[in-house]
C-alpha cells in the first residue's frame, strides 16, 4: 500500500526542499535557476515596499548565491519570459501562461470596476478608449504621467492620478501589460505589441480554466489543505473540493494524513514522489535564511503555525501602538525551524547596508553564539547581493 501517513517533520522537510531552502542554488544558478524555481512554485507575489529590497528581491536573495535585481528585470522586460499579472494578488509568473488567465482577468476587471465606483473614480472609464488608441499607436511604452490626464477624487486606497487609474484598469482587463519599470514608475504597452502574447493559448470553457488553476496552485504550494486559506485566496471555493476529489480519483492528486493534525493534506502525484524521496534526508543547518514577508512558504499563516509551530503576522499595516514586534519584520529560518524574527534598520539616512535594528529569538535555546554568527554572516551575504540605495 502507498504510504499516506506522515509526520509534521516529514512535511517540513519536504516544504523546505520544495521551496529551495535546503541549499543555495537548489534550482540552478543565475537567471536559469530563477526560471526553474518560478516554474516549480508557479508565481512570486509582488509588493511595492522596498525597505531592504522588494519582497521578490528578498525571496530570490535567500535562494540564489549570485542574485541581483537586474536579473529579474531582464527576465521580465528584455528576455520577456516572465510577466506581471494577477495570480495570488499581483504576481509575476511565466509569460507562456498569460493567455490561460483570461477568465481571471475578466473577473479582475469586474472587481476593479466596483473599486472605482467605491472610490468615486468612475470618470476613469470615460478615458479607456482614448488611452487604448494612444497605446496602440505608440512606438514606446507609456506611463501615467505621459498621459497628462489630471487628478481623480482622493482615495485612502489607490492612486488619485487619472492616468494611473485608467492604465491600471486596462491592465486588470489584460488590454495592456507592464513593459518596463523605472524605480516605482510603471510603463505600459498594448498587449498586441508585446511579443507573442496575442497568440498564446486560452481556455474556451471556464471549467477547464478552473481545473487548470486549482491543479497549478496546488502544485506550486507543494502540499496544502482543502480549507480556505491564503494559499487559495478564496478562489473557486465552491468548486475546489469537487475538483480536488476528482483529481484524487483520477490519480493526479494524492490525499495524505499528518500525525497530530486534523485536516488532510493534498499534493500532486509528482510532488508526492518528491515527498517520499526527501522526507528522510537530513536538513542543512549550516546557514540561516531571511524569509520575505510574502514568501510563498509563509503565505498561509495558519498553515505555517500548524506545520512549523511558528506564528507570524506582517504588521506593516498596523498602527505602531498595536504592533507586537515591528513595521517590516522578517522571519529567520534555520533548517526546517523558524528560530527568530528581526526588524531591519530603517535609518532615514538610507545607509548602504542592511543592519538588524531588533531581533527576537523564538527561544533562549536558539540564541547561541553559533547561530548569532550565522545571522551575521547572512547579513554580509545579503548586503553583497542587495546593497541599499
Amino acid at each position: 500500500m502507498p504510504e499516506t501517513t506522515f509526520s509534521k517533520q516529514d512535511i517540513r522537510r519536504y516544504l523546505i526542499h520544495h521551496y529551495g531552502l535546503d541549499g543555495l542554488d537548489a534550482y540552478g544558478e543565475g537567471k536559469s535557476g530563477i526560471l526553474s524555481y518560478i516554474k516549480q512554485v508557479t508565481s512570486l507575489q509582488q509588493d511595492p515596499l522596498n525597505i531592504v529590497g522588494t519582497n521578490i528581491d528578498i525571496i530570490l536573495a535567500s535562494r540564489f548565491s549570485n542574485y541581483a535585481p537586474g536579473m529579474l528585470n531582464e527576465l521580465l522586460y528584455q528576455d520577456e519570459v516572465l510577466i506581471e499579472g494577477f495570480d495570488k494578488e499581483a504576481c509575476l509568473f511565466l509569460r507562456d501562461e498569460w493567455g490561460k488567465f483570461a477568465f481571471s482577468r475578466e473577473k479582475r476587471g469586474e472587481g476593479n470596476l466596483k473599486s472605482l465606483s467605491q472610490r468615486d473614480q468612475k470618470r476613469a472609464l470615460d478615458c479607456l478608449d482614448d488611452v487604448t488608441d494612444i497605446l496602440q499607436n505608440s512606438s514606446v511604452p507609456i506611463s501615467p504621467q505621459d498621459l497628462h490626464l489630471g487628478k481623480l477624487a482622493d482615495s485612502s486606497w489607490g492612486s488619485s492620478n487619472l492616468g494611473n487609474a485608467v492604465l491600471y484598469h486596462l491592465w486588470c482587463q489584460g488590454k495592456v501589460v507592464i513593459a518596463e519599470r523605472q524605480e516605482r514608475r510603471k510603463l505600459y504597452k498594448h498587449f498586441e505589441k508585446a511579443k507573442g502574447l496575442a497568440n498564446l493559448p486560452t481556455f474556451e470553457l471556464e471549467t477547464d480554466f478552473i481545473d487548470w488553476f486549482i491543479y497549478r496552485r496546488l502544485s506550486g504550494l507543494g502540499v496544502y489543505w482543502l480549507k480556505s486559506g491564503a494559499g487559495w485566496l478564496s478562489r473557486y471555493t465552491k468548486e475546489r473540493k469537487a475538483v480536488i476529489e476528482r483529481f484524487v480519483a483520477q490519480g493526479k492528486v494524492v490525499k495524505i494524513t499528518v500525525t497530530d493534525m486534523k485536516d488532510a493534506l493534498y499534493l500532486t502525484t509528482d510532488n508526492y514522489q518528491r515527498l517520499l524521496a526527501v522526507k528522510d534526508k537530513p536538513i542543512n543547518t549550516e546557514q540561516v535564511r531571511f524569509i520575505a514577508p510574502l514568501d510563498n512558504v509563509i503565505w498561509d499563516r495558519k498553515f505555517v503555525k500548524e506545520i512549523f509551530d511558528f506564528e507570524y503576522i506582517w504588521e506593516v499595516y498596523k498602527p505602531e501602538k498595536l504592533r507586537q514586534y515591528g513595521y517590516y519584520v522578517l522571519p529567520i529560518l534555520l533548517g526546517d525551524k523558524f528560530i527568530a524574527r528581526f526588524e531591519p534598520d530603517r535609518d532615514k539616512t538610507r545607509q548602504d547596508t542592511l543592519q538588524i535594528s531588533k531581533i527576537w529569538f523564538e527561544s533562549e535555546g536558539d540564541k547561541t553564539p553559533e547561530i548569532e554568527d550565522m545571522i551575521a554572516t547572512e547579513v554580509q551575504c545579503y548586503n553583497s547581493l542587495l546593497p541599499r540605495k
